[in-house]
């Protein structure tokens, strides 16, 4: 797992990370991510892969990311407990198939 992290605090926290993909992008990590999302509602989480973004409360927009096996994924998460939730969406985008 490749996970690189830089968080900076202010009144409302604001992380970021890099994950390298182990696997596709695919729609069960884009499901899982849009769910994880949907739990932390006072929380923006935004993803990147080359030129594309995505809010991760969609499936169908991080499915159209088209983050392939060894894409960097940038994870952005603003809001309450912001590390929290990119350790969560990080978890899930880069444990690899089982």
């Amino acid at each position: 797992m490749s996970v690189s992290s830089e968080a900076h605090r202010s009144a409302d926290e604001v992380v970021e990370r890099t994950v390298i993909l182990p696997k596709h992008l695919h729609a069960r990590p884009a499901g899982q991510v849009a769910q994880a999302a949907a739990r932390h509602t006072d929380t923006s989480i935004d993803l990147a892969a080359g030129s594309r973004r995505a809010n991760a409360r969609s499936v169908l927009a991080v499915m159209g990311l088209g983050a392939v096996t060894g894409a960097e994924v940038r994870v952005t998460v603003a809001g309450p407990d912001a590390a929290a939730v990119a350790d969560e969406v990080c978890e899930i985008l880069a444990t690899p198939e089982s």
